[in-house]
């Protein structure tokens, strides 16, 4: 169900959008290196299948300060975690909750889930007030690799991505592991609905979590739906060239870039949302593309829409741009309030 009532804008807009894109495009050379076998084809419902989204870790939740989110009772929720890496942020999972004491009982919570190399949760505490404001209880998790979790010494969002695609694919499992961990204890504890907001890296977490679970409600804004694209295509030229990707090579993945494409999306066809039947129903979840988006492309997002039967909402900016378009805040928190209206707390198996 397209949407393009948010397309209208200038061609100016599409230009800021490209070189807001292009001036970020740096961060994706934190992929990390590692040697990579024979790459086998996994199959989306044994990997699946291996994970603990349906039977989440449980969580402790300890009071802390509401720094910028004021006005509401802040938990930080800890809880195990297992995903490749042997720094602390690999085995313990961090979250935090933004409880409204306003809110009318049973009120829904409205999970953020930032993007790739996020530093600081200042747009996701953005959004926690605003969401407050609602009447709606937020909490937010830091994905591995991000914030509190990432490996000392290292920049936000190093080691996520790797050269070896089953090692990125674990650790997305682990990510949507968290993710389901957070839904189960505020189903549990709070004793609410749930809906997931994901932005970018976020938002393919928030898909793999809507289709591997019932959510209440998903929103999820520019989400990478092709990683093998992004890899081999996107990525900046200084990564492709240390990769052996230029000249038609196909790096450490295949003979040429056609080899390598085919290989990288068999392995990593369980954490490709289009090739997954949703447990989410098509008419809870929204997706955003931007036009003029410079780093996952806009395809991808559009051909999950149709796969999956979602909404579709489209703006004629890049996928940093985006998050800023006017109006978008509001109206994606409307979407999510609307679907929670009705929502019927679903089990998370």
């Amino acid at each position: 169900m397209a949407d393009s009532s948010a397309r209208r804008g200038s061609t100016g807009a599409g230009l800021v959008g490209r070189l807001a894109d292009a001036a970020v495009r740096w961060r994706l050379g934190l992929i990390a290196y590692h040697d990579v076998a024979a790459l086998e084809p996994q199959a989306a419902e044994d990997f699946w299948s291996a994970s603990h989204v349906a039977d989440p870790a449980p969580l402790c939740a300890t009071p802390v300060p509401p720094g910028w989110v004021r006005g509401a009772r802040a938990l930080d929720l800890r809880g195990p975690s297992a995903g490749p890496g042997d720094h602390e942020g690999a085995r313990v999972l961090r979250a935090r909750a933004y409880l409204n004491p306003a809110a009318a009982p049973g009120a829904p919570l409205v999970l953020l889930l930032h993007g790739y190399a996020a530093a600081v949760p200042t747009y996701e505490e953005h959004h926690a007030r605003l969401l407050l404001r609602r009447g709606l209880h937020a909490a937010r998790l830091d994905l591995p690799h991000h914030l509190r979790r990432r490996p000392p010494g290292w920049g936000a969002g190093a080691g996520f991505f790797s050269s070896d695609p089953h090692r990125t694919a674990a650790i997305l499992r682990q990510a949507t592991e968290d993710a389901a961990a957070v839904v189960a204890w505020a189903r549990d504890t709070v004793g609410c609905p749930v809906a997931v907001l994901g932005f970018s890296l976020g938002g393919l977490v928030a898909c793999l979590l809507a289709a591997a679970a019932p959510l209440d409600s998903m929103v999820a804004v520019t989400p990478p739906c092709d990683l093998a694209d992004v890899v081999l295509r996107r990525s900046p030229l200084r990564i492709r060239k240390r990769l052996g990707l230029v000249d038609g090579g196909g790096g450490p993945w295949g003979a040429d870039l056609a080899a390598a494409h085919d290989a990288l999306a068999q392995a990593m066809a369980p954490v490709t949302p289009h090739l997954l039947a949703p447990h989410t129903p098509g008419d809870r979840i929204t997706l955003v593309a931007a036009d003029n988006d410079g780093i996952v492309g806009a395809a991808a997002v559009r051909a999950l829409a149709s796969a999956w039967g979602t909404r579709l909402i489209s703006y004629p900016h890049g996928h940093v741009t985006v998050m800023a378009a006017r109006g978008i805040t509001a109206r994606l928190h409307d979407r999510l309030a609307d679907d929670l209206s009705t929502a019927r707390r679903p089990p998370l198996h």
